[in-house]
């Protein structure tokens, strides 16, 4: 790539009903993937420089495009040519273009073998960008007996959660953000809706539960994550405004606030929907004294009060892409409700887990259940004391 690296035909799948084989590729195949046929026409645009980004452009690639055997990107631009006349519904439509563009997520020249099934593994797997010597140029459109993340397998899914949603509840549709002064249709089982945590279409004091999965400091560059979609879908790839993280190529995050503060003004919409009663639950899990510290203080700037938590099983333990790395293991799940509800009891941890990484979360447990009356100089005092746990202690480092 980019004079660095030229890729090489080494192994073929062949897939049919009832039959699949990993084979050496004939000369045929070999001639196949290299026909000039495959030529691409649509201008993916460049790749920033960012926190992620880097490990693409330190081997070579400079365009989004440099991500995709010509094969995979002729038959992916072949595809979003076609969705257009697939229906006459707008709906049916963008949601054909996003299973194709979903697809791209398996980029041919960086999406790696997966080491203990046969399969290959997203180019962002594990919330990373990663290259491999050893890729996988998948089938975009694949077939019904292998293959992961093609387009067939997409809409695949895609009718079976349409077919679901519809004989078991009441939606209401909505293709962008809820009015907020129309926020709810009595007639509807689910109302779904897009926009930004920090201005919820909700009155005040109308949620019973708000349940997020969090932002985890600078473990997941969302807006890098996004940008090979961004870019197939035509839409700006500078840089996605709006994710809540701490990205060290470019300051605290996309628009210069402090990230404790961000959570703080998060934090606060979610306290402002809740009922008297109502409940904020998430999990967490990071490796940084810093990243818990951010996240009490701005639970506690909320106006939130903190009224359990436990230490869980995180997907980590399972997840493919983590095994053999330095992944969380274990997450904290939280609990909090609006300051001022006396009513609700505490819940301490009573997971009885061993090791290293539970230890650190109960001494993280013991300062978070103080969330809502955290005392004068908490922080400093919480820091050095997580830093010292045999978990923190040989390396601070995040997830």
């Amino acid at each position: 790539m980019q004079g660095q690296w030229a890729w090489q035909v080494v192994l073929v799948e062949r897939a049919r009903s009832g039959f699949r084989e990993i084979d050496i590729a004939t000369a045929t195949e070999v001639a196949t993937a290299a026909d000039p046929r495959w030529h691409a026409q649509r201008p993916l645009g460049g790749i920033p420089e960012g926190q992620e980004t880097r490990v693409l452009r330190r081997h070579g690639f400079r365009e989004w495009g440099d991500l995709y055997p010509n094969r995979q990107r002729h038959m992916l631009e072949q595809l979003l040519d076609l969705a257009p006349g697939c229906s006459d519904s707008p709906a049916v439509v963008d949601l054909l273009t996003m299973a194709i563009i979903g697809s791209a997520e398996m980029a041919g020249h960086c999406s790696r073998w997966d080491r203990w099934y046969l399969k290959s593994y997203e180019t962002m797997a594990g919330h990373r960008f990663n290259f491999t010597t050893l890729t996988v140029e998948p089938n975009a459109w694949g077939n019904a007996t292998s293959g992961r993340g093609t387009v067939l397998r997409r809409l695949d899914q895609l009718i079976k959660a349409s077919t679901w949603l519809h004989e078991n509840t009441t939606v209401r549709p909505v293709h962008g953000p809820i009015d907020p002064r129309r926020p709810y249709a009595p007639t509807h089982d689910v109302t779904v809706g897009w926009g930004s945590s920090e201005t919820m279409a909700l009155p005040d004091g109308s949620a019973d539960l708000v349940l997020t999965d969090p932002p985890y400091h600078d473990d997941v560059q969302y807006s890098e994550l996004s940008l090979p979609f961004r870019a197939w879908a035509g839409l700006d790839i500078t840089h996605a405004a709006g994710d809540a993280v701490v990205n060290a190529a470019i300051g605290h995050n996309d628009e210069g606030d402090d990230y404790t503060e961000l959570l703080t003004r998060i934090f606060g919409e979610s306290r402002r929907v809740l009922k008297k009663d109502g409940h904020l639950i998430f999990s967490f899990a990071n490796r940084s004294a810093s990243a818990w510290t951010d996240l009490l203080a701005a639970l506690e700037a909320a106006g939130l009060r903190a009224v359990g938590c436990e230490i869980v099983h995180s997907e980590n333990e399972r997840d493919q892409s983590k095994r053999g790395v330095r992944a969380c293991a274990l997450d904290l799940m939280l609990d909090l409700v609006p300051s001022g509800n006396p009513q609700v009891l505490t819940h301490y941890p009573t997971n009885d887990l061993d090791g290293e990484e539970a230890d650190f979360l109960r001494a993280v447990a013991k300062w978070f259940l103080r969330v809502g009356d955290l005392p004068s100089g908490w922080r400093s005092e919480c820091e050095a004391e997580l830093a010292a746990t045999a978990f923190l202690g040989r390396r601070e480092t995040q997830t």
